[in-house]
C-alpha cells in the first residue's frame, strides 16, 4: 500500500493541542508514520512537499520533517514530472482546489498512491476516481481492516 501524506499531516504535531480534533488525528498520523518506518506502508513524496517544508521558519520543525521525507520515501515525484503534473493539476484546480494542493494530489496520483491522507477539510471534500482522499483517522480504520 502506498500513501501520500499532505504537509498538514506533518505539521499536525506542531499544532495547538486544544482543538478536539488535533490529538486523535495526531495519534493516527503517528501510527501511519510508524507503519512507514517499519516498511508496511510505502511513502510517496514530491517536490511540492519539500518546497512547502523548506519555507518553514522554524528550523527544528523543517529539519525533522525533511529527515522523515528523505529517509522513508519510496517514490519521489520531482520536477521531471512537470508536464504531467501540470495537466493533471489543472483538472483538479478546475474543481476548486488551490494550485499547491492540486499539485500534491496530482503528485500522489502520478506516484500511483492508494491514498492521499490529509486533515485539510476542503481537500477532504474533493473526490477523485484516481485516488482515495481521506483523513488519518479513517485511513487507519480502513488500513486495520485490510
Amino acid at each position: 500500500m502506498r500513501v501520500y501524506l499532505d504537509m498538514c499531516c506533518f505539521n499536525r504535531q506542531f499544532d495547538e493541542k486544544t482543538d478536539e480534533n488535533v490529538m486523535p488525528e495526531l495519534r493516527n498520523i503517528i501510527y501511519i508514520q510508524k507503519e512507514i518506518v517499519q516498511g508496511n506502508i510505502e511513502l510517496a513524496t514530491s517536490f511540492m512537499l519539500h518546497y512547502e517544508n523548506y519555507r518553514k521558519k522554524n528550523h527544528r520543525q523543517r529539519d525533522a520533517i525533511d529527515f522523515f521525507l528523505k529517509t522513508y520515501r519510496k517514490i519521489y515525484i520531482g520536477v521531471d514530472f512537470s508536464e504531467k503534473l501540470k495537466i493533471l493539476s489543472e483538472e483538479i484546480i478546475a474543481a476548486g482546489i488551490k494550485p499547491k494542493d492540486a499539485y500534491h494530489i496530482a503528485s500522489a496520483i502520478l506516484a500511483d498512491c492508494d491514498y492521499f491522507v490529509t486533515v485539510d477539510k476542503k481537500l477532504l471534500r474533493y473526490s477523485s476516481d484516481k485516488i482515495i482522499i481521506t483523513n488519518p483517522i479513517n485511513f487507519v480504520e480502513v488500513y486495520g481492516n485490510v
